[in-house]
């Protein structure tokens, strides 16, 4: 029976040999060099050999065997090792980029710390594995002990743009690791333990992340359709801006974690912990009608009121939208439904919000000049810095009138609403009495 799948280390591996002499390897090189350009030639055979410290960027070492070798702190900067028999090597701190590893052997490679940003790894397989014993100088061969799955470690390692498709890196050790832009599809990556790892613009999609630790994960813009994250880590990681089209995340903890601006089609979160998280919807999740609206109001608002149309989302579901930054002046949202959704720094200046559910929602900056909130709902909204002040009326010719029309806040709900920052001078407050408690909190 096979023992446990165990951690591969520089003190694990059997001894390597004792390092050939410099005109012994150049004499190997040279004829792996013929064997590669196929005038005769042999093909390098360096299993167990000591070659730590050896600079060879460029290299073309397709087909070698370097099994059991000892690489550390190796300059192999973009070298082609298509195919090579890798097992049980040592790169531990190795310079690995730009390195094409396409079909090669890497089962129970060590490479902790290792520089692999840019390299390719197309299918490659990463489980464990241990050589056990080796044979007399004198010949006799290899004995390995093969186990299943994972504990590879890749901790701090670069892999920045790698090709990673279909790897299996189940259990693998990838802390801190930088895998921004890398290609992941298909990946298996249970319980492998990501905390603080760099996976922006990554593609993860139909990867398997059950049970993965991704606590402190920086993921914006990553690519996640399809995942699978059932009991997956997510505590405080940056999902801004992912594609979580389809993902499975039952089970899974995202507590804190910021999800603004999400493609979230088809996820149901009713079985995952999203307390204190941040969960605003991409526009595209909208209806084509809706976004029309909006870009309308938008040309309408940008060439004040000479283009476009003014929009009417009135009693509209718009729950958990990404709207920051965009100019919504004199837009109709009365009783529309926006929890949870994003307005910092959008312009909002006489907007019709009368009645709107704006619970929880992001306010932050945002220009509430003139707005009809009337009997909104704004419990722990975020108002931080907001301007809720009066908009002074204008003639046509754009001339002063000396009159201002003041915010309405009347009979609006602000239980645990953040108002720090916020300006509300003139703002008609009748009937929100508590309104001065909360400001006074200073939250």
């Amino acid at each position: 029976m096979p023992r446990p799948a165990t951690q591969t280390s520089p003190s694990q591996a059997p001894a390597p040999r004792a390092r050939k002499s410099p005109a012994e390897l150049q004499r190997i090189l040279e004829l792996h060099e013929l064997y590669v350009r196929r005038k005769g030639g042999i093909p390098a055979d360096l299993t167990l050999q000591n070659l730590s410290g050896v600079v060879l960027p460029g290299i073309n070492l397709s087909g070698a065997k370097l099994t059991g070798a000892n690489l550390e702190g190796a300059d192999l900067h973009g070298a082609i090792l298509d195919r090579c028999d890798l097992f049980t090597a040592n790169f531990t701190g190795a310079d690995l980029r730009d390195v094409s590893f396409v079909g090669a052997d890497l089962r129970g490679v060590v490479l902790r710390g290792a520089n692999l940003r840019g390299a390719q790894l197309p299918d490659v397989d990463l489980r464990a594995g241990r050589l056990l014993s080796h044979a007399a100088e004198g010949g006799g061969g290899l004995r390995f002990e093969r186990t299943d799955m994972g504990h590879v470690d890749l901790t701090a390692a670069s892999l920045t743009g790698a090709n990673l498709t279909n790897v299996d890196l189940n259990h693998a050790t990838l802390i801190e690791a930088d895998f921004s832009g890398a290609d992941l599809t298909g990946a298996v990556l249970t319980r492998a333990k990501l905390a603080g790892a760099n996976l922006e613009g990554a593609r993860l999609k139909d990867c398997d992340l059950q049970r993965a630790d991704l606590s402190g994960a920086r993921l914006e813009g990553a690519a996640l359709t399809n995942a699978n994250l059932k009991g997956a880590e997510m505590t405080a990681a940056d999902m801004r801006n992912v594609d979580l089209r389809g993902a499975t995340v039952d089970g899974a903890n995202l507590e804190g974690t910021d999800l603004t601006g999400a493609h979230l089609a088809r996820v149901d979160f009713s079985r995952a912990n999203i307390r204190g998280s941040r969960i605003t919807l991409s526009m595209a999740s909208l209806s084509p009608d809706i976004r029309k609206l909006i870009e309308q109001h938008r040309l309408w608002a940008s060439s004040q009121g000479r283009l476009g149309a003014q929009a009417d989302l009135s009693s509209q579901d718009l729950q958990r939208i990404d709207f920051k930054t965009i100019d919504f002046s004199g837009a109709n949202f009365t009783a529309s439904n926006l929890p949870g959704a994003n307005f910092t720094e959008a312009g909002l200046e006489m907007a019709m919000l009368q009645g709107a559910g704006l619970r929880q929602a992001e306010l932050r900056g945002a220009n509430l000049g003139g707005a009809i909130l009337e009997g909104a709902d704004l419990c722990e909204a975020d108002l931080t810095s907001a301007r809720i002040t009066p908009v002074e009326i204008k003639r046509p010719d754009g001339s002063s009138t000396g009159r201002y029309w003041p915010a309405n806040l009347s009979g609006a709900k602000l239980v645990r609403a953040c108002l720090r920052g916020a300006d509300l001078s003139g703002a008609n407050l009748k009937n929100a009495e508590q309104q001065l408690k909360w400001r006074s909190w200073g939250h």
